[in-house]
């Protein structure tokens, strides 16, 4: 009898243990004991391969470097649009640069032309020019003829275009 009774207790501990492991994995333990939930998760990644943490670890890289690569994506877009603005600006600088000069270039050849004339033909054509050109061509014309050329101007011009050559 004695057989029989421990016989019958060891099938009750048999199916019991059966009984828990099997809702212990299908997660029915889960939901009487939710404590236990967080501990079963730690012993999962515990008891997980090396390979299985190695895929995550590199999942995760790939996340990362994915990001960091659509991040640098934006940043070249717009250091690209940077770049195309300051060759605009670059383009305008230049063709501001070449206006000027040209035009620095043909003041210096029409002051030559003006020291070439005598003054009083100078003082006609200047009576019918803008003061500030007027200015810019006197500058560039040697002292003497200048003199000369105001000198012949009638004088409240010639005092005007002397106070604007004074603030050049």
């Amino acid at each position: 009898m004695k057989r029989t009774l421990i016989s019958i207790l060891i099938i009750l501990l048999i199916f019991c243990g059966a009984g828990l492991l099997a809702a212990k994995h299908s997660g029915f333990l889960n939901t009487l004991f939710p404590q236990k939930v967080e501990q079963d998760i730690v012993n999962n990644e515990l008891t997980s391969s090396p390979l299985e943490n190695e895929n995550n670890q590199l999942r995760q890289l790939r996340r990362d470097l994915e990001y960091q690569i659509t991040n640098l994506e934006h940043e070249k877009t717009k250091l690209l649009e940077q770049i195309t603005e300051l060759q605009t600006e670059l383009t305008e600088i230049k063709a501001k640069l070449i206006k000027q000069e040209t035009k620095a270039i043909n003041i210096e050849e029409l002051a030559a032309y003006y020291q070439e004339m005598k003054p009083e033909a100078a003082v006609r054509i200047m009576d019918n020019l803008d003061d500030d050109i007027v200015v810019t061509i006197l500058s560039l014309l040697e002292k003497k003829h200048t003199a000369k050329i105001i000198a012949l101007m009638d004088p409240y011009r010639a005092a005007l275009i002397t106070q604007l050559l004074l603030n050049k």
